[in-house]
């Protein structure tokens, strides 16, 4: 009966190293299909994608601000509601107090059109860009699917 345990010990040491062959093939194959997509990126060259970054990101969400179509701020969270713009039909500029958040300073920004309340909106698409000029602010263009730019409200993530 004293030979029991150290028999299933074994058991769970065998189970194990069986499954390192498979491991290591799945980390060969998922680091082949990275290759491969950055020499598709590059036409083929390949060459490792060219990206520098001032900062690492992580995932980390920094910012946030839910804004009107006038461009007032329904709430936020780090973001600077004096300097939260309505440029033009479409287009704003979302200040935060988060220093420099340009992309090659390592933040990202999602935009998402979104009610703040209860309904639909349909058919209206915004895209960001760092703000010509104002490190700490994002850009941001909303327009509908016939390419004409349209005041609407959303939500915008600010991330590194």
């Amino acid at each position: 009966m004293g030979w029991e345990p150290e028999r299933d010990k074994m058991k769970r040491y065998t189970w194990v190293l069986s499954l390192l062959p498979v491991a290591v093939l799945a980390g060969f194959i998922m680091a082949r299909t990275v290759k491969a997509s950055s020499e598709d990126i590059n036409g083929g060259s390949g060459h490792p994608l060219d990206i520098t970054l001032a900062n690492a990101t992580r995932g980390q969400v920094w910012g946030t601000a839910a804004v009107n179509p006038d461009a007032t701020v329904a709430s936020c969270f780090a973001c600077n509601k004096s300097t939260t713009l309505h440029l033009g039909t479409g287009v704003y500029q979302v200040g935060f107090s988060l220093g420099n958040i340009t992309a090659t300073n390592g933040f990202s920004r999602w935009v998402q059109v979104d009610t703040l309340s209860t309904g639909v909106i349909s058919n209206i698409v915004c895209n960001t860009a760092d703000r010509a000029g104002v490190t700490s602010a994002v850009f941001v263009t909303c327009g509908n699917t016939s390419g004409a730019l349209v005041d609407t409200s959303f939500f915008l993530f600010v991330a590194r």
